[in-house]
C-alpha cells in the first residue's frame, strides 16, 4: 500500500511538473507575442501618421504613438536646446525627425533595453533623437558619463599617473609615459609596458575605453595591473591618487638655444602648465620656440584664448563666431587683468591631420598673426583635421545629465572658416614613420632661419 501511495504521489508530481513546464512555455510565448504586438502597434501608429499634427516637439509624437514611458519634461528641455541653438545643418521638420527617431529606437534598441526603466528609455530616445542630425559632435550624456567627461576635461582625476596608447595588434594598452612620483612609478610600472589586464579583466574583454576607465577610480583605492614586459606577465598593484594630467611639456632642444613646447590638449589645467613652460624657457634665454600641436584634438575655447593671449599683445582678434539668429561675437587676446604679456620670439608650429578644433585655432592664429606682421612664424607638417565648428554643453538641472550640441561655425583671426578643409602648413612634411622625427627636424630648421633673419 505504501509503495502504491508513493508511486501515485510520484506520478502526480511528474504530472504537475509537466503542466508547469507547458504553462511556462505558453506564458513565455504569450509574453513574446505581447511584446511583438506592442511593437507592431507602435509601428502601426507611426505609419498611420501621414500628415503633421499640431505638435511642437518630437517627444509629443513619441508619446502619442505609445512609446514606453519616458521623461517628457527632460526630453523637451534638451529638445528646446536644439531647436533654439543647434547651428550646423538645418533641423528636420518635427514629424520627419520624430519618425526617424522612432525608427532607430524600434530597429536598434526596442528589443534589448529594459522598457520598464523610465530612465533607460529616456536616455535611449534622446540618443536616437540626436543621432538623426548626423552630427558626430552633438551627443547626450547621462549623469555618470557627464561626471566622467567633466573630470577628464578638468585635467585632474583619480588614477595612477600614466599616458597610454592602444595597440590593436595584440589588443593591449602600451604605457608611453609614467608621471614622476606617481602611483604608477611607485608600483613599478615602466615605459614600454603593455597593460594586459586590469583587476583580472583583460583589455581584450573590456575594450580600450572601459579598460582606461577601470584604471581610473576613487582616490585611495587599489588597482591591480597585469603587465606584459619582455615577453613575461608581471602583476603590480597601485594605489590611486589625484593625478594632474600633463597637457603641456617642454624642453630645450639639444645642441641649440631653442625651446620645444608640446601642447597635448586645451583643458582647464593647460594654461597654468603653458605659462610655466614659457616662463621657464624665457628665463633660460631661448631664441625661438617650436610648438608641437600634432595630435591635439582641441578642448576649451577659454583655454586656447588664454594660451594665445600669453604670446601676443592684448587686443588682437583670436576668433569670432555667431549663434543662430544672433550677432557675431568676437573674442580678443586678453591676459585677464594681468599685465599684458608678450613673447617677442620667432615660432614654428608643427601640425598634422589629427590637429583639430582648438588645436587648429592656435595653428591658424599663428599663421594669421604672421601674415599681418605681429609675429614671425612658420607652420610645418600636414594639413589639419578641419573642424571649424564649436560646441556648447547644457545641463539638465535635476539629474546633471547633459547634451553637447554644435552651436556655431567659428573663424580664426583672418575670418576665413576652415571647416572641412583644415589649415594648410607653409611647409608640407609627411612624417617618416620608420626614421627620425623629420617633421620636428623641419620645424627646427625653419625656426633657425627665422632666428637668423632676426
Amino acid at each position: 500500500m505504501k509503495k502504491l501511495f508513493q508511486g501515485a504521489v510520484g506520478r502526480l508530481l511528474l504530472l504537475i511538473l509537466s503542466l508547469s513546464i507547458i504553462l511556462s512555455s505558453l506564458t513565455s510565448c504569450d509574453l513574446f507575442s505581447y511584446v511583438a504586438d506592442e511593437k507592431n502597434e507602435i509601428q502601426g501608429n507611426i505609419d498611420s501618421t501621414e500628415e503633421p499634427k499640431e505638435f511642437e516637439y518630437v517627444s509629443e509624437y513619441l508619446r502619442d504613438w505609445g512609446m514606453p514611458v519616458f521623461d517628457t519634461i527632460k526630453f523637451q528641455f534638451f529638445e528646446s536646446c536644439f531647436i533654439q541653438l543647434y547651428n550646423l545643418n538645418a533641423m528636420p521638420d518635427t514629424l520627419t525627425h520624430a519618425k526617424e527617431t522612432a525608427r532607430i529606437f524600434l530597429d536598434e534598441h526596442y528589443d534589448v533595453i529594459n522598457k520598464s526603466n523610465k530612465s533607460e528609455v529616456t536616455n535611449t530616445l534622446l540618443a536616437c533623437y540626436i543621432s538623426v542630425l548626423g552630427d558626430p559632435y552633438s551627443m547626450y550624456r547621462p549623469p555618470v558619463e557627464t561626471e566622467d567627461f567633466m573630470t577628464d576635461m578638468s585635467g585632474k582625476f583619480g588614477g595612477i599617473g600614466v599616458m597610454v596608447e592602444y595597440n590593436d595588434l595584440d589588443e593591449s594598452i602600451m604605457v608611453n609615459t609614467v608621471y614622476p612620483e606617481s602611483p604608477a612609478e611607485r608600483a613599478g610600472v615602466k615605459v614600454g609596458d603593455f597593460i594586459y589586464a586590469v583587476d583580472g579583466k583583460t583589455v581584450e574583454e573590456l575594450g580600450y575605453t572601459k579598460a582606461v576607465n577601470y584604471v581610473r577610480g576613487e582616490i585611495g583605492t587599489d588597482v591591480t595591473l597585469t603587465l606584459l614586459r619582455d615577453g613575461e606577465l608581471v602583476t603590480v598593484t597601485a594605489t590611486r591618487a589625484e593625478v594632474e594630467e600633463i597637457n603641456v611639456s617642454y624642453t630645450i632642444i639639444p645642441d641649440t638655444n631653442l625651446g620645444y613646447v608640446q601642447i597635448v590638449s586645451f583643458k582647464d589645467n593647460t594654461f597654468p602648465q603653458f605659462k610655466e613652460a614659457i616662463d621657464e624657457l624665457m628665463t633660460k634665454g631661448v631664441e625661438g620656440i617650436v610648438f608641437d600641436l600634432r595630435g591635439n584634438p582641441g578642448g576649451y575655447v577659454d583655454s586656447v584664448i588664454s594660451v594665445i593671449s600669453y604670446l601676443i599683445p592684448d587686443g588682437h582678434v583670436v576668433m569670432s563666431y555667431q549663434y543662430k539668429g544672433k550677432d557675431t561675437v568676437t573674442l580678443f587676446a586678453d591676459d585677464a587683468g594681468e599685465e599684458d604679456h608678450v613673447v617677442n620670439l620667432p615660432f614654428t608650429v608643427i601640425c598634422n591631420e589629427y590637429t583639430a578644433s582648438a588645436g587648429e585655432i592656435f595653428t591658424a592664429a599663428m599663421r594669421d598673426y604672421r601674415d599681418i606682421g605681429i609675429i614671425d612664424a612658420t607652420i610645418v607638417g600636414t594639413n589639419t583635421y578641419g573642424k571649424g565648428i564649436m560646441q556648447n554643453t547644457y545641463y539638465y538641472p535635476f539629474d546633471k545629465s547633459t547634451v553637447t550640441l554644435t552651436v556655431a561655425y567659428y573663424n580664426p583671426p583672418c575670418g576665413t572658416n576652415y571647416h572641412g578643409t583644415g589649415v594648410q602648413p607653409d611647409r608640407a612634411v609627411e612624417l617618416d614613420e620608420d626614421g627620425e622625427d623629420n617633421q620636428l627636424s623641419a620645424a627646427i630648421e625653419e625656426l633657425k632661419k627665422l632666428v637668423n633673419d632676426n
